[in-house]
């Protein structure tokens, strides 16, 4: 690492613990009560004085010359709430903050965009990322010194911001020369190593390589292609899902059973949690996600759709049915997210838990179950234990708790208390409605009413799909009622302009511009919704969405798509190759840019979809399994590349 990466100057000066450096009138936050991210608005109250990111915060920067604290959260992120009550509502943590630093707040969700600048830093400077991340910079917004969760008070070798602020003060006070021509070096560094390599040739083997490399990421015993913490990685399921080879499909089929008999998957309510602590999808972190559902449930429907199997099309219904009962919107749109703490009962309402919503203690579940019968049944059902079935995962907080899982199938009941299969399905049944009745009763999950472009156009998808594949019409009536919501709230029709995110709780409910990943997300879902329904209305949208994506976001030195438009106060303008838990905007487009070529006979959108495909691969170089919802288009553009290029 270059040593203007290591920051040597600041932390010799701050003598900092090493996991730091490698691995860290109206007053208070008044200013963040009518904006539009529920996130930023819950900090309102805060002693700290927040600022949004913009101009009045860097002007007001300058003028002071202090430097910036950047403290970038969202919603759901449990550990955000510890921070929050732990140093931002400490009336001392607030004096520092406000006596020697600009502080602002940003919804990671809103603004991906700075989120991912201010990423790439905490990784390089750290070793590894993750939210809440906090990050102070110069006046012009250049990082010096990063991490993530930090402490009120120093613990456990990790450095408190009680202690850390009033050096990083000082720091500021005795060099800032120094500083700021550390900070412009780090910048120049980052950039130079986003920067891909020369641009190559398209691959030709890069579905059989990402398959390879898949297969030996897999775990056979457990599904999956990574170890704890697991991921669902739904995009990878749909992949290698949608392959031909029924050995390869089993690996996604495999993984399926597996997560729908977890603790990840709501076995009551339906939906599925973000992300499981162990391997075996026991133990969750509990929020839930509307971009989960949608890609997670697509993967169910691609497996129903080759193998016609009852159990994927159960679990695909029981999820966008949780969606459409809990995360709809009376405007038409999606709900971003529900939390994962809530408050554990609702004597005291300020006693918050991760999980408390829908984990369950032996005084619970007696009370739920009060029949022996009934409780002995829950028990061989779900795996619960008295003294909570959590303890080998290491959670304290979950001590005591049993998180619900299928411990056994509707076969393997009927055995064990010998009745039939249809009494133990009605047995079942019950159970599980006395369960649901008793979860209801307790303090509900905070929702975050955020409405997002992007995730809701994974929606659209997957309810336009679900209506084919489940043979469901309602499902596409609901995917109508989101789209024609997108297109009256969050896309000016003058401008051919989305929004990304609108908020029914802000003074100026629309949000921030769209991004590249907006664009291309709702350009797949009018594709989608057009292939349904054959109306051309959604055609002709999906053509000026493409259109201004290209205007505002393509890259015409190396193809591709940026993440952001042009941003003179953001050092890094990201551009994303890979494809996390949510498909990158330069992979959906390789699809989109094929289709409205085909359909159009637009030359132009064939040499962009090459373009696209050519410098990602350029950027992932033997790791094509990184990308793999542009390989879902793979054989389609070596098809369209082959007919280009005239036989000799």
């Amino acid at each position: 690492m270059p040593r203007v990466i290591r920051l040597w100057i600041c932390f010799l000066v701050l003598g900092l613990h090493a996991g730091l450096i490698f691995a860290g009138d109206k007053s208070g936050g008044w200013r963040l009560a009518d904006v539009s991210s529920p996130y930023l608005r819950m900090h309102a109250d805060n002693p700290v004085n927040w600022y949004s990111w913009g101009p009045e915060a860097w002007e007001q920067a300058k003028r002071q010359n202090k430097p910036l604290f950047v403290s970038i959260g969202y919603f759901t992120c449990h550990w955000c709430h510890v921070m929050e009550r732990e140093s931002f509502r400490n009336p001392e943590i607030a004096d520092l903050l406000n006596q020697h630093f600009i502080s602002i707040k940003i919804d990671r969700e809103q603004r991906p965009d700075i989120d991912a600048a201010f990423m790439r830093f905490v990784v390089a400077t750290r070793g590894r990322g993750g939210w809440p991340m906090s990050v102070w910079a110069t006046p012009d917004g250049k990082p010096f010194l990063g991490g993530t969760y930090f402490p009120d008070e120093t613990r456990g070798g990790q450095p408190g911001m009680k202690q850390l602020l009033p050096k990083i003060a000082s720091l500021w006070e005795k060099e800032p020369e120094t500083i700021y021509a550390t900070g412009a070096r780090v910048v120049e560094r980052l950039s130079e190593v986003a920067r891909p390599a020369a641009k190559g040739n398209l691959p030709t083997d890069s579905i059989a390589t990402a398959l390879s490399n898949l297969t030996a990421d897999y775990d056979e015993f457990n599904g999956g292609f990574s170890q704890a913490p697991k991921f669902p990685e739904a995009v990878k399921l749909i992949f290698v899902g949608s392959q031909p080879d029924a050995d390869t499909r089993a690996m996604a089929l495999h993984t399926l059973d597996k997560m729908a008999a977890g603790g990840i998957h709501d076995q009551l309510g339906g939906g599925f949690h973000r992300y499981s602590i162990d391997t075996e999808w026991h133990v969750p972190h509990f929020e839930k996600m509307l971009y989960d559902q949608a890609l997670i449930t697509r993967a169910y429907l691609t497996a129903f759709s080759y193998t016609q199997e009852q159990r994927y099309a159960d679990v695909a219904r029981r999820s966008i049915d949780f969606v459409l009962r809990e995360m709809r919107a009376s405007n038409g749109g999606f709900f971003s997210a529900l939390g994962a703490d809530s408050p554990v009962s609702n004597k005291d309402l300020s006693h918050q838990r991760e999980g408390a919503y829908y984990t369950w203690s032996w005084e619970q579940l007696v009370a739920a179950l009060p029949d022996q019968s009934q409780r002995r049944w829950a028990v061989a059902r779900y795996g619960i234990r008295s003294e909570g079935n959590t303890q080998a995962h290491g959670d304290d907080e979950l001590a005591g708790q049993s998180v619900l899982y299928a411990a056994a199938t509707t076969q393997q009941l009927a055995s064990t208390f010998e009745i039939e299969p249809t009494q133990a399905m009605t047995r079942s049944w019950r159970v599980e409605r006395a369960l649901l009745k008793a979860r209801a009763q307790r303090p509900a999950v905070p929702v975050d009413d955020k409405i997002i472009t992007e995730w809701n156009a994974y929606m659209i998808t997957t309810l336009a799909i679900g209506a084919e594949v489940l043979s469901e019409p309602k499902l596409l009536q609901e995917a109508l009622v989101t789209a024609e919501f997108i297109v009256r709230k969050l896309y000016d029709d003058k401008t051919q302009r989305l929004y990304r995110d609108w908020s029914d709780g802000a003074s100026a409910p629309r949000g921030v511009a769209g991004f590249s990943q907006d664009y291309a997300a709702l350009t797949e879902a009018f594709l989608t919704l057009y292939a349904v329904t054959t109306d051309t209305q959604w055609l002709r949208l999906a053509r000026q969405l493409t259109e201004v994506q290209i205007e505002q976001f393509w890259d015409e030195v190396q193809g591709g798509f940026y993440a952001s438009g042009e941003d003179s106060a953001l050092w890094f303008r990201d551009k994303r190759a890979i494809d996390g838990s949510r498909p990158s905007a330069n992979s959906i487009s390789i699809g989109n840019l094929l289709q409205l070529g085909a359909i159009d006979s637009r030359e132009d959108y064939l040499d962009k979809a090459v373009a696209t495909a050519t410098w990602g691969s350029s950027m992932m170089p033997g790791s094509p399994q990184a990308r793999p919802y542009a390989l879902l288009s793979w054989r389609s553009l070596m098809d369209a590349v082959k007919e280009k290029i005239p036989s000799p």
